[in-house]
């Protein structure tokens, strides 16, 4: 066999096990979303049994407010099972915000409310019973999105595209060896 006709099949390889990685994960939007969404609460630390609003404010890359986008919000985590979120869709108004109620329940902890705006995601973190949220998220919560559009961070996805980079680094491998020995 030839070595460009060698290549050839390694790169339709390559192709077809990318394409199998992308697969066993999310589909990227194209094109991806552009702009940011960020969240906040009307009360970070509220008392149990009380209903806040919490919003969603979309702008585009430009840093201009986004009126007429879809949000829908809904509850990551909760520390019991009586928080509920108003998960109607909404439209962003005129300032680029979309706001849901958000009843916490009467377990004391932390509650991540989700807001998807377009395409572009954000979290927000009410500490019911406790002192204000942090300005940032706990470890391993991903918020506010920066606007890249959906990443796959489930663990199929990952592991099938390592999968696939650990198979092609075996065929790579075989294909030097075998041109190594025919060319000696």
């Amino acid at each position: 066999m030839k070595w460009s006709s060698f290549g050839s099949k390694l790169a339709a390889l390559f192709a077809g096990l990318l394409l199998v990685g992308m697969v066993g994960g999310t589909a990227l939007a194209y094109p991806p979303p552009t702009g940011s969404v960020s969240m906040t609460a009307s009360n970070g630390a509220p008392a149990p049994g009380t209903t806040i609003s919490v919003s969603a404010t979309v702008v585009n890359q430009s840093g201009v407010a986004q009126s007429g986008l879809s949000c829908t919000f809904q509850i990551a985590s909760q520390p019991g099972t009586g928080a509920a979120v108003d998960t109607t869709p909404t439209l962003t108004d005129t300032h680029g915000v979309a706001s849901a109620l958000l009843a916490v329940g009467s377990t004391p902890g932390e509650i991540v409310v989700n807001a998807n705006c377009g395409g572009l995601t954000s979290q927000v973190l009410v500490a019911v019973g406790g002192s204000a949220a942090p300005a940032t998220a706990p470890m391993g919560l991903n918020m506010p999105s920066t606007g890249t559009g959906p990443v796959d961070t489930t663990p199929s996805g990952l592991l099938l595209t390592l999968l696939a980079g650990g198979l092609l680094l075996v065929v790579c491998g075989s294909a030097v060896r075998v041109a190594t020995k025919r060319g000696s």
